[in-house]
This record gives C-alpha cells, structure tokens and sequence, in this order.
C-alpha cells in the first residue's frame, strides 16, 4: 500500500491512510500481509519552482517507482489510496477514489490541474482491478460522471473513533476545519461570522470564529475577510484538534463539494453540532442531526442567520451534539480496515 501521502499531508487523505495502517498494523489477519511503502518525501512548498518540483516527484513515485517496489516484493495486490492509480503495475490494482470535486465544482480549480485529474482519474478507473469509494455519493459520481460499473466498485466508508470521555463544558466558538481553499467557502464563513458577531446579543456570549487547517488558494481572501472575532491556525496537532471538537460549541462546515467530509463526522463523534451546507456527501454523512444550509443560503448574510439562530438557543444546541455521537457511531476505523482487506481478496481472486 502505498503511504506517502500520509507523509505530505494532514488533511483527511492523510488521516484516512494513517487509520488504515494503523488498524492493520495492530490488528493484523492470518491470509493477508500489509506492508507499506512511503517513497521519498515532498519537497517545502515556497512557491511554484517546488510545486512543480513535488508533482514530478508525485509522477515519479506513482508511475515509476511504486510499480517496481510492487514487482520486486511479488505483490500481490498493490493498493493506491489517493484517486490515482499508477500508469502499469505487475498485479491487480485496487484505487480509493476520494471525491470528483473537479467534476462537480470546476471553478474551484486551476484548468490545467482539471486536466491532469481528469486524465489520470480516467485511466486508473479503466484499469483498476477494484475502486473504493468512500461514500454513497462518490459512488454515485464515479458511476455518472466516468460510467464505471458498480461490479468494480465498493463503498468502503471513512471511519471515526468514539470520544470515550465524559462530556464537558462547550466554550463560546464556531470551529472551522479545512484546508483554505476556495471549494471550502472558508473567507465567506469567515465574512458571514463577522455579521452575526457584530449584531449578536450579549447573553448567551457570541462565539468566535476559530479557523484551523493550511493554507490554500484562497489565502488572501481568508486572512483579509479576518477580523478580531476570528483566529487563524495552521494544522495542529491530532489530540488538539480533537479537544477542539470537544470543546467547541459549533462545527461550521458551508463547503462546496465533499466526498466524505471527515471533520463533520469528527465532530459528531465528539458531541460537537455541526453546521454544513446540503449538497455531496455531506448529507449522507450529516444524517438526522447536522444542521444544513441549503446552497441559496450560503452567503455572508445567509451564514450570518444561520448562526444565529443556531447559537441562539444552546441548550438544543447541545442536545443535537449529543445526539450526533449516535449519527457517528455508523463509520469506525476498524470496520473501514476489515471493509478494506476484503476489497484487497476480492482483487486477488479476480
């Protein structure tokens, strides 16, 4: 299985690959031997000479190197967990496709990475043995988007793991999880806590807007939305941004497009309401207890009732967070590493 992106990245490709090795790692099974290969890592991203330098390293690694890892160990499955399968492989392949987001929200994209997803997208679903998808929804983008048949694919579900602490006292903020980049509609979340934080009442306290994640192309629009009710973190650490779930009163989630959303989920499990808006999968992983915004409303002044009329009432507020805890109960990590495995036999008897 092919690690490497863990290394690059701590968004929830990285979380997804990281849950997967761990599961297997330490639950290991008697008919099947994981074993995981990291590459080399990517270069600092300083601006577009080592952008440009990563995605060479990316081919590279991909197309080249892993297939022949996979030959020289006798392989038997060789596994690409992020969208992309390699160009050849010596043995079956199995592909997790994560989302179609530059399908579903093309402007959120540059054309000529449309493009280049476009084109390895299609051809590692023509040759995969086997395609995971982690959704119902991706599924079903997968199937109307690029016709694969639903005999090569398998729901196999992101996972969570249940928050075992007892609950403990939510403090006064909206909490915004994601890499800012423009599909995330970060800067007008950011634009629509400013209205509500300005004509918010004084009992119960406004909630701030806390803002975690890395930076993307929509930067400069996020850091000039900001103002003194907002803070801007980079990724933290995984047992902080889990307090954070913990402690913080709402999830505001108005992405565009998602073919999973594994902070919503997160925060569900840690009893955290959630916010997000109704589109992708995003209702699937929601269920009966995320409050959504349907897509007219999400704009500054659209986000700013929504909030409060969300905060207005905390008590509720809190009694959906708990009920959630139930909503996440349907995805685990363990039952995503078994699910996992068995896509992996599925490709060997194929």
């Amino acid at each position: 299985m092919d690690g490497r992106m863990a290394r690059r990245r701590k968004t929830g490709i990285g979380t997804y690959i990281h849950e997967l090795r761990h599961e297997m790692e330490t639950k290991p099974v008697s008919d099947l031997r994981v074993e995981w290969v990291s590459g080399p890592p990517g270069l600092p991203r300083l601006g577009r000479i080592t952008s440009w330098g990563n995605l060479l390293l990316d081919v590279l690694w991909l197309h080249v190197l892993l297939p022949l890892i996979a030959w020289r160990r006798r392989a038997a499955v060789l596994h690409a967990p992020v969208t992309w399968g390699p160009w050849w492989s010596p043995c079956p392949t199995v592909v997790t496709m994560h989302d179609l987001a530059w399908e579903r929200v093309p402007d959120a994209f540059p054309e000529g990475f449309r493009r280049y997803a476009r084109f390895f997208a299609r051809r590692s679903l023509r040759t995969a043995t086997r395609v995971i998808a982690v959704s119902e929804s991706t599924s079903r983008d997968l199937q109307e988007l690029y016709g694969l048949s639903p005999e090569r694919l398998r729901v196999v579900p992101n996972g969570v793991y249940p928050d075992t602490r007892p609950p403990g006292p939510r403090e006064p903020i909206v909490l915004s999880v994601g890499i800012r980049e423009p599909r995330k509609r970060i800067g007008v979340l950011i634009e629509g806590h400013a209205r509500y934080y300005a004509a918010a009442p004084a009992d119960p306290p406004p909630c701030r807007l806390l803002v975690v994640g890395g930076p993307g192309g929509d930067e400069e629009h996020v850091r000039a939305a900001a103002g003194p009710a907002c803070e801007i973190r980079d990724f933290v650490r995984r047992e902080e941004l889990l307090d954070l779930y913990r402690r913080a009163t709402l999830l505001a989630y108005p992405s565009a497009y998602e073919g999973f959303g594994l902070p919503v989920v997160e925060a569900m499990a840690h009893g955290c309401p959630v916010l997000c808006a109704r589109n992708s999968s995003l209702v699937e992983i929601g269920g009966r207890t995320a409050l959504f915004l349907d897509e007219d409303r999400v704009t500054p002044e659209g986000i700013a009732e929504a909030l409060a009329e969300a905060l207005s009432d905390r008590a509720a507020l809190r009694e959906r967070g708990e009920a959630g805890r139930e909503e996440a109960a349907r995805y685990s990590w363990p039952a995503s590493a078994t699910a996992t495995r068995d896509v992996y036999r599925q490709a060997v008897r194929r």
